[in-house]
């Protein structure tokens, strides 16, 4: 299918479908739909023609498939399948969300404090809040896959913390996808609002069941007001015929910390974009990430970072393992403005390839135009050392446990900087299941 083709199809679907969509009775997101529909319509899917998108060719892959909004009714285990994955979700606030709808039936919230809203989007789009911000953060001009999910989203995770609270554990969502026998789409939308000096940890997590392809397009918007604190976890499992496309825009005032770690570890594409903008001084934001891929997979991963005020600063390193014929793409992008003096930004990207055929494309960038600023970036890709290799083998180690050894080295650094008990053995699980059936 061409892009012009699975365009028009999109267009021609609205109609059809926006009396079916959430929201009917709040005139501004109506409004938000179709000035979304119609940047859609001008933008068109991105090309390889364009820088952001250069490396990942749409057309070869996700254009390709021709997806239908009638995702069928579905029921899974997810409390089981978690706990069997690692994750204690006694100790956790836990959402779900099946083929893009939320199942009351599967979440377990605890309950909240005074203060505190923690519930799905549709539920809340009659909230002010909600009304304030969300096509605020995320701009549809120019992307057109932010502008077909504020087009189409269907549900999605709403957060709001008045000032000073702090929810007592971590708000875990599950997106789960399934499907039999038909190529399915979900469309969903996150908003996440601090007040000051308000706390919230959020772990988004995706993964897929399926036996056809499908389709997640996910948009998270972030504000993060005056000394407020957002540790936000996306942990990636699609099924190997997922295509996953998936934004994270954030907004920080002053003295405000914001952490975003990525864990890819699935789908035959991926693509994720995680931007923030310290728009105020002492605000400070760390990026850390993991992407791993092999067969045939896809990975593609952007960053922006824009220090618009100064006293500002921001830590990012992400790795990644790539083996077979996968392709891995990173894309790095620290901007810093020329008011934003006393800007501390470093930016790391190291890429471990398992074979001949695995390719990575790195591209960290660092714009300066502030003279008192403390900066640096970098970029490495290599195969594993035979030299190390050797000497475990020496050790009495079969080649393929040094292997995994070697690996696990590389890659486990990112599972050890996380601190949360709630996540890291879940953590470590994945990254060891993978290396099993590399």
């Amino acid at each position: 299918m061409s892009t012009l083709t699975t365009q028009d199809l999109y267009l021609s679907s609205f109609s059809q479908l926006q009396a079916k969509l959430p929201g009917q009775d709040a005139a501004w997101l109506k409004t938000l739909r179709l000035q979304a529909l119609e940047q859609f319509k001008q933008t068109g899917f991105p090309t390889d023609e364009l820088e952001s998108w250069k490396y990942t060719n749409l057309s070869l892959s996700l254009l390709k498939e021709s997806f239908t909004f009638d995702a069928p009714a579905s029921t899974t285990a997810v409390a089981a399948q978690l706990k069997k994955a690692g994750f204690d979700t006694e100790k956790a606030h836990l959402m779900v969300f099946v083929n893009g709808q939320f199942s009351k039936e599967l979440s377990s919230l605890k309950t909240l404090a005074k203060g505190v809203a923690v519930q799905n989007i549709a539920s809340a789009l009659t909230n002010e809040t909600v009304k304030a911000f969300v096509g605020k953060i995320a701009l549809s001009e120019n992307r057109a896959f932010t502008a077909l999910n504020a087009a189409f989203f269907t549900d999605g995770l709403f957060i709001q913390l008045e000032a000073g609270k702090v929810l007592d554990a971590p708000v875990h969502v599950v997106y789960v996808s399934t499907n039999a026998g038909q190529a399915t789409q979900s469309h969903l939308r996150n908003l996440l609002v601090l007040a000051n000096d308000s706390k919230a940890n959020v772990i988004e997590h995706y993964w897929g069941e399926n036996v056809s392809a499908y389709f997640t397009n996910v948009v998270t918007e972030a504000a993060l007001a005056k000394g407020s604190t957002l540790e936000h976890m996306k942990i990636g499992q699609e099924d190997i015929k997922g295509y996953h496309i998936g934004s994270l825009i954030a907004q920080q005032e002053e003295g405000s910390h914001f952490t975003a770690r990525l864990f890819s570890v699935g789908g035959a594409l991926t693509r994720n974009d995680i931007e923030t903008t310290l728009g105020q001084k002492k605000a400070e934001c760390v990026m850390e990430g993991l992407y791993l891929a092999k067969d045939k997979q896809h990975v593609d991963t952007r960053t922006f970072i824009d220090h618009l005020s100064p006293n500002c600063n921001s830590t990012e390193v992400f790795k990644g393992v790539i083996d077979d014929q996968a392709v891995g793409v990173f894309d790095g992008r620290i901007l810093v403005r020329e008011n934003a003096q006393k800007t501390d930004a470093r930016q790391s990207n190291k890429n471990l390839l398992l074979t001949k055929e695995a390719k990575v494309y790195s591209k960290p960038q660092l714009q300066i135009y502030a003279d008192d600023v403390k900066c640096s970036h970098g970029s490495s890709t290599g195969q594993i050392d035979d030299e190390a290799l050797f000497y475990l083998q020496s050790r009495g180690i079969s080649r393929e446990e040094a292997k995994k050894v070697l690996v696990y080295a590389f890659a486990g650094e990112m599972v050890e900087k996380i601190e949360s008990a709630y996540l890291k053995p879940a953590l470590k699980k994945l990254v060891d299941g993978w290396m099993e059936v590399s």
